[in-house]
This record gives structure tokens, C-alpha cells and sequence, in this order.
């Protein structure tokens, strides 16, 4: 389902959890911590819980541990996220990219993917510093990964195109689609 200058209907039994998913420069860290802000929710990001957890970087549990180890965290942390209430959630770009989770993600709240055009994807990818999944992997590599992952973001509840967005308009119009919902929104944040 995608969100559109009309608007969107969603079922009103989704849980208040709001939970980003997307590719890599799609911008979830950013439009995660701006939505947060605006809804008054805390930001849980899955890669940092990763982290904090393995008690060093995800480009170290790659260089260290392997992808294998990464993904098998990514699991435990989706069983801990049954614990988050009403809050942001941004997942690594893998983490709904395997039988199952787009359906367990969506049990846990409001799945939103923030979609765009590759080639703009890719250049916020390289610009953001250190990313496991770009290392050794060429350009038409990466869109591979890209192309085989949107089958998986699409199951999603619904879809901001970030291609000419910043993160604070992204973050509106997430809002303004909460909002479509009969979202409450906490006091002091804007509609």
C-alpha cells in the first residue's frame, strides 16, 4: 500500500508501534529520530540493540563474526522488539528481508517502508561512512541486493518514496498517514 496525495487507510488495530524498514541511504536512523521527536516516542534502533549487545560495531560483528552471526542477532532482537510499545522502530535494512519477518514485523505495529530510486539510495549509502553490505560489492552487486530485498520492504503497511525528501519532510508525511489513521499525537508535536 502505498502513500499518496490521497491519503491511505489502514486497519485501526495496528499497534502504536511505528517501524521503519527500507534500504540502505533510504534514511530510517534519520526520519526515525525526527518522527520520533514529533510523536514524542522513543527511537529504538535494531542495529544498535545489535551492538550494544555483541559489545562491538556492525562493520566489527561482520569483519569478526560474519554475516551469518549478524542475521542470527537480527532474530533475537525481532523477539525482543514484541516487547516495544508505542514507540519508533528502525530495523537495518536486512533485518525484514527473510521468510517471515514482514509478517512478524507487521504483528508488532505500523511497517513503513521508506522506498526510493536506487541510484540516490546508493549515493546516501556511500556518503554515510562504513557499511558491512557495501564492502567488496560492486555498484551492479548492491543493486542486486537492492532488487532481491524489495519484495520483502513491499509487504509493508505503507511505502515513502525518499528519493526528493528530506528526513523532516519524510517524517510529515508519515505523520500526516498516522494521522489519516485517527492517530493520537503526543502533546507538543505538530500534525
Amino acid at each position: 500500500m502505498s502513500l499518496g496525495p490521497g491519503g491511505v487507510t489502514i486497519s485501526p488495530a495496528m499497534s502504536a508501534n511505528v517501524i521503519l524498514v527500507g534500504f540502505m541511504g533510504a534514511g530510517k536512523s534519520s526520519v526515525g529520530r525526527i518522527l520520533a521527536r514529533r510523536l514524542g516516542r522513543c527511537l529504538v534502533e535494531t542495529d544498535d540493540m545489535i551492538a550494544a549487545k555483541e559489545g562491538i560495531s556492525i562493520p566489527e560483528i561482520f569483519a569478526r563474526r560474519g554475516e551469518a552471526h549478524f542475521r542470527a542477532a537480527e532474530e533475537e532482537v525481532l523477539a525482543l522488539l514484541a516487547l516495544k510499545n508505542d514507540e519508533v522502530i528502525a530495523t537495518g535494512g536486512g533485518l525484514p528481508c527473510r521468510d517471515g519477518r514482514p509478517a512478524a514485523l507487521r504483528r508488532l505495529g505500523t511497517v513503513v517502508w521508506l522506498s526510493g530510486d536506487f541510484d540516490v539510495l546508493y549515493a546516501r549509502a556511500l556518503k554515510a561512512g562504513e557499511r558491512p553490505m557495501l564492502a567488496g560489492r560492486t555498484r551492479e552487486d548492491v543493486r542486486a541486493l537492492y532488487q532481491s530485498r524489495v519484495p520483502f520492504y513491499a509487504q509493508a503497511d505503507l511505502a515513502v518514496d525518499t528519493t526528493t525528501l528530506t528526513p523532516e519532510q519524510a517524517a510529515a508525511e508519515i505523520q500526516r498517514a498516522m494521522g489519516v489513521r485517527g492517530r493520537q499525537t503526543a502533546p507538543g508535536a505538530t500534525r
